[in-house]
């Protein structure tokens, strides 16, 4: 049902502002007064050009219907998503098509930008390098002693050719299945039978959002022995000829000390004299501008490329801070090396296009793809025909989201 706007402004984006709450690149709430709202339907405008895709709403928005949602973290059981469920993120979507292309523009509130993902620090009461926790660290009492060190994202589901009777009526939930065991993981996203297939578009603000500006494309397919349930291996990424995200990981013996020889894993990249840094792009490993370690040693030093050495022992910004009070759960090392290493893809899995910024209370999430990408992995949107859809909403989460499903796209002729 859409609700048309008449008398009343209703609060949400207006030309390069934002929604309400939620401040624009001026610094202002937004107040549309010339588009309809919906909280079920998105009506994607037909344009004749659509916007520069830059993160930033120019007035081509200013008549596109608002679909408006209120997105919840469920409890899928198991602790699955423990220290999120029940999270409510309000957000706002809209569209627009041209006759190659569909664009959308997200808004959703978030009151920290979360950059840290799994960083690299070092730990002197083991004298070994380790990895920030991507989920949130509890006492016995239960309570979070330790953030979740992750990513914000953002991601919606497309039918390709799951069975349409369930897809239409229940859409993510068609393959959302928590009954999985303990080695699997309790909870996946996998299609009811061999041979089907949805279209997952995932936006990961760290590893490739911001420093390539796409989405990581991906199809959830059914369980075989290539794509087991354990690991997620469910949810394939599409086809592609190159780049896209590495885990900036190495393994190597330790070269001396009572435990030389024993393999440990370090960062595989860094970046000298650079700090509070999220990801290196393949081309700065190409560059030389990130060096390559060679080496590490029993009391964490370590070797690199072309001589040289870190000593984490003497250069403390190696190490996680103090916490500046009680409540600091999110202080890690300011030198903390990054997690991924990260390159445009080309290919089927990069072929959405985006562009964001935060705003310091929100994010602001422009994207694209062809309406037709003739890929088998992707789905095909004929403009004379409605989308039942789904979407979720990752506030520094490795897997916890907020979703909204029983949501269906539509195309205004």
């Amino acid at each position: 049902m859409f609700i048309q706007c008449t008398s009343d402004p209703i609060p949400g984006p207006a030309g390069a502002d934002g929604i309400n709450g939620v401040d624009g690149k001026d610094g202002k709430d937004g107040v549309s007064t010339g588009a309809a709202t919906s909280t079920t339907e998105l009506l994607a405008n037909k344009v004749f050009l659509g916007p520069n895709v830059d993160g930033v709403i120019d007035a081509s928005w200013a008549d596109s219907q608002i679909l408006v949602a209120t997105t919840v973290v469920p409890d899928p059981g198991n602790n699955v998503f423990r220290g999120y469920v029940g999270q409510s993120i309000d957000a706002q979507i809209r569209a627009q098509y041209d006759s190659e292309f569909i664009y959308f523009l997200a808004e959703w509130k978030d009151s920290e930008e979360t950059n840290s993902r799994d960083t690299w620090y070092f730990d002197p009461t083991t004298n070994r390098w380790a990895q920030e926790s991507n989920k949130p660290v509890f006492d016995g009492a239960g309570n979070i002693i330790r953030d979740a060190f992750y990513e914000d994202k953002f991601a919606m589901q497309w039918n390709i050719s799951e069975v349409a009777s369930a897809w239409d009526t229940q859409t993510c939930y068609a393959t959302c299945h928590t009954n999985d065991t303990e080695a699997e993981g309790f909870a996946h996203h996998y299609t009811s039978a061999a041979g089907l297939q949805t279209d997952m578009w995932h936006f990961k603000s760290i590893r490739l959002g911001k420093p390539v500006g796409q989405f990581d494309d991906k199809h959830i397919v059914f369980p075989d022995a290539t794509h087991p349930i354990a690991g997620g291996k469910t949810r394939a990424g599409d086809a592609k000829v190159s780049g896209s995200h590495s885990n900036n990981v190495i393994t190597l013996p330790l070269l001396d000390g009572a435990n030389a020889g024993t393999n440990v894993k370090v960062p595989k990249y860094y970046i000298p004299g650079r700090s509070d840094y999220y990801w290196i792009l393949k081309s700065e490993i190409d560059n030389g501008t990130a060096v390559a370690i060679t080496g590490v040693h029993d009391n964490g030093m370590l070797e690199l490329a072309g001589g040289g050495t870190i000593d984490p022992n003497t250069d403390l910004d190696f190490q996680r801070p103090a916490p500046l009070n009680a409540n600091d759960i999110h202080s890690t090392a300011k030198k903390g090396m990054p997690s991924i290493f990260t390159a445009p893809i080309v290919g089927s899995q990069g072929d959405i296009l985006c562009a964001q910024t935060y705003t310091g209370t929100g994010w602001i999430l422009e994207y694209k793809r062809k309406l037709v990408t003739g890929n088998s992995d992707d789905v095909a949107f004929d403009t004379t025909k409605n989308y039942p859809f789904g979407f979720a909403i990752f506030n520094n989460a490795a897997i916890a989201h907020a979703i909204k499903p029983f949501l269906s796209l539509k195309f205004k002729q």
